[in-house]
């Protein structure tokens, strides 16, 4: 799946417009980098927030990194929430790397992952 075709599956996951999706996108994936710290191989675009991630994990649990997310795309957590969880959604189409990146997380986040 290309970037374009990711964002598509976000907008109509998350009910957002373009500009909306790619900020939800990167929101999700900026809060993941430092909760994995240097995540892996990931769909193009969706690398460039994890560039600058830490070489070393910051552990948090899930109801933290909707906060995180939530503060970066500049909107409340429950729609944070709902914005992660269709990314996420959207990143299953891709199932070996959404199934490394499930791995490496602690049980409490599996509600983001649907």
């Amino acid at each position: 799946m290309d970037y374009v075709q990711f964002l598509q599956s976000v907008e109509l996951m998350a009910g957002l417009d373009r500009d909306g999706a790619r900020r939800a996108a990167t929101a999700t994936m900026a809060t993941l980098a430092e909760r994995l710290g240097r995540a892996g191989a990931l769909p193009g675009e969706l690398r460039e927030p994890l560039a600058g991630a830490p070489a070393t994990a910051e552990p948090f649990d899930a109801d933290e990194f909707v906060r995180r997310t939530a503060a970066r795309e500049g909107g409340p957590p429950d729609q944070a929430g709902r914005h992660a969880r269709a990314v996420f959604a959207t990143l299953k189409e891709d199932v070996a790397a959404v199934d490394r990146l499930r791995d490496r997380l602690p049980a409490d986040y599996q509600g983001l992952f649907g």
